[in-house]
């Protein structure tokens, strides 16, 4: 089997999406003397220790770094704002869960490109592995569920969370955000994070009640399927969700058990009268003026199934010229017609 990666250690199933920035603290953070970096090690490492190692010197050579090196400073700046102000950070990992390029995140996050691609190289190295289902879900999907979670004051471990976000938007923030955007693509996740649908906008007055109608009922649905994802299953909601799937599953049953009833032959000849384009009274007459079957509906005669599927296929059968010949005689013409026969 030919070698997807160069690097042996890109085939660590354990490996973590920040592996190259867990890397470079390691060695930043070796006294007294910090670590150096080996062959093994690429350029993204390399640059980054070097970064580190002068920001953590003071803000005087921070604002160098920034002028030398602005792509890896912000990208450093939106990786730690995650309790401060965390929306940057989800919506940049939430758009490269969901393959989008680097160029378009930027844009998007009105940002440098290389801000994008330092971020992804050093903290969030998720694009090279997107197609590892079970790996995204294990080490992106599951942990961003889990860091927003309700915990008890006593609990030392719990991850703080971002001050004056409210609860009901934790999950937003990061789980549902990065499950629709894995599993949805690009165009959900701009649905997602907005709440709102691009290139959709009011051309006219008369279109502000169905536009509002409209995003109501997507908003209910964003938020609807958001809630399914986050919301707590205990012993006092259980029973209500066991009544929720029987009734789906009921609904399902009627729906097939109704197709099931319909037999082959109804359901085509169901579909086949659905298409036919019926007309009667004048405007089937205005219709059908001038053509066979317009002067044949008009006449004494009615002809039967077959002259009428060769008609309609577009052919003319010879029994027609006999049948428009045909007349309907008066009462009193067959009055006469039996008295000459006295």
């Amino acid at each position: 089997m030919a070698n997807t990666y160069t690097d042996v250690r890109l085939y660590d199933p354990f490996l973590r999406p920040d592996w190259r920035f867990e890397r470079v603290l390691r060695l930043v953070s070796r006294v007294p003397t910090p670590g150096r970096t080996t062959k093994r090690d690429d350029p993204h490492i390399k640059d980054a220790r070097s970064f580190m190692l002068r920001w953590n010197r003071g803000e005087e050579w921070r604002e160098n770094l920034l002028d030398e090196n602005p792509g890896l400073y912000y990208a450093h700046s939106i990786f730690a704002s995650l309790h401060m102000d965390p929306e940057v950070k989800f919506m940049l990992e939430a758009r490269l869960l969901a393959d989008q390029p680097v160029e378009e995140i930027a844009d998007r996050l009105k940002t440098l490109p290389e801000t994008v691609s330092w971020y992804e190289k050093l903290f969030f190295n998720v694009s090279p592995f997107l197609r590892h289902h079970d790996w995204i879900v294990k080490h992106v999907l599951l942990p961003s569920s889990d860091r927003f979670v309700e915990h008890d004051d006593e609990d030392d471990d719990a991850a703080p969370v971002p001050q004056g976000t409210p609860l009901v938007v934790r999950p937003h923030l990061d789980m549902t955000l990065k499950f629709f955007a894995y599993f949805g693509g690009p165009i959900l996740c701009d649905f997602m994070i907005s709440g709102f649908r691009r290139g959709n906008a009011v051309q006219n007055a008369d279109e502000i009640s169905s536009w509002l109608d409209d995003q109501w009922k997507v908003t209910l649905q964003r938020r609807s399927a958001q809630s399914v994802g986050v919301f707590e299953v205990n012993r006092y909601n259980v029973m209500e969700l066991f009544a929720t799937h029987a009734r789906l599953i009921e609904l399902q049953k009627g729906e097939e058990s109704g197709e099931e009833r319909r037999s082959s032959f109804t359901r085509h000849v169901s579909t086949m009268l659905s298409q036919l384009p019926w007309t009667v009274g004048r405007r089937g007459a205005e219709q059908y003026a001038g053509s066979t079957m317009g002067d044949l509906d008009s006449s004494a005669a009615e002809i039967n199934d077959e002259e009428l599927i060769l008609i309609g296929s577009g052919e003319v059968p010879d029994s027609v010229q006999e049948v428009s010949s045909l007349t309907i005689e008066s009462r009193e013409d067959t009055e006469v017609d039996d008295a000459k026969s006295k």
